[in-house]
């Protein structure tokens, strides 16, 4: 189908289900200084019974790129303005559970992946909200942790099914981030995550795809 948009708390462009049943549904979070065109590029590999919803970050920061929180590129764990991706969580659910309800979509099955940026802030989503997300895809990201236990208490956290893909020459995101991210969240109660490393910069290459297909195929059947 066409792709369309709906009036929800962030800017968003979609790809309507072709089913008439509640479908599966993949939101896409898109990483600093982007904006939501560029995953949505990927919906050619989603089933045509699937919903592809495209969020958009609130922060301009360049020409047409958004940003979910503003960085210090000296220290990219330490965020100088917490606060803005604590609102945009907020934001994503927000808007998650009104295309819910707009989109007939199955509460059962809703996706959230992000990438880079989109990758952190879909990490803070699952563990804030657990139950909310069939599954969560982190793909060159990280997330500090630590910086948000206090903020996931009594969460249930062995409800969170997440796939976590890096690259190991990414120059953006070290690869230590991503292992230590990955180690701090099963120590936190995250069940048998995925991590998988790939021969790749700062990009979704195509062994990354193929794997973070298989397991929402699996997660979603």
């Amino acid at each position: 189908m066409e792709k369309t948009s709906i009036n929800l708390p962030l800017k968003n462009i979609i790809r309507a289900s072709e089913a008439s049943e509640k479908s599966p549904s993949v939101f896409f979070l898109h990483g600093f200084g982007s904006n939501m065109m560029d995953l949505y590029g990927l919906v050619g590999i989603f089933p045509p019974d699937w919903t592809c919803i495209s969020l958009q970050a609130s922060i301009p920061v360049q020409a047409n790129g958004w940003a979910w929180a503003e960085l210090d590129f000296v220290n990219l764990p330490k965020l100088p303005k917490p606060e803005q991706m604590e609102d945009h969580q907020e934001s994503v659910i927000l808007s998650v559970k009104e295309a819910i309800k707009q989109l007939n979509l199955d509460e059962k099955r809703v996706n959230l992946l992000g990438f880079s940026q989109g990758a952190s802030l879909s990490i803070f989503s699952g563990l804030m909200n657990p139950q909310l997300y069939n599954t969560v895809t982190a793909l060159c990201g990280f997330m500090p942790v630590k910086e948000v236990v206090q903020k996931i208490k009594n969460k249930d956290l062995s409800l969170m099914k997440l796939f976590m893909g890096n690259g190991v020459q990414d120059p953006v995101v070290a690869l230590e981030l991503a292992d230590k991210t990955y180690d701090d969240l099963k120590k936190l109660g995250v069940l048998d995550p995925i991590y998988k490393k790939y021969d790749a910069e700062h990009t979704i290459s195509n062994d990354c795809i193929r794997d973070f297909l298989h397991f929402l195929k699996t997660n979603n059947s």
